[in-house]
């Protein structure tokens, strides 16, 4: 009898494992998640291109800033 529930408990082991492997490696594909994902994407390319207009607008100085020094 003891066998038999050993052989039970671990099969449910085995499958208790392979289910949790089986979710840590595939992921979850949450809507939510993918959402904010293609938001942050969306928004560092808009970063990217200000930043490109930004830097081709201004022209180039052609006098170094001179720095104080600190009083």
């Amino acid at each position: 009898m003891k066998s038999h529930c050993y052989s039970i408990m671990g099969k449910l082991l085995i499958l208790i494992i392979a289910v949790f492997l089986a979710v840590t490696l595939l992921g979850c594909h949450d809507p939510i998640v993918a959402d904010m994902e293609a938001e942050h994407h969306r928004m560092g390319k808009i970063a990217e291109k200000e930043l490109r207009q930004g830097l081709s607008a201004s022209p180039p100085t052609s006098q170094a800033e001179a720095l104080h020094p600190a009083r």
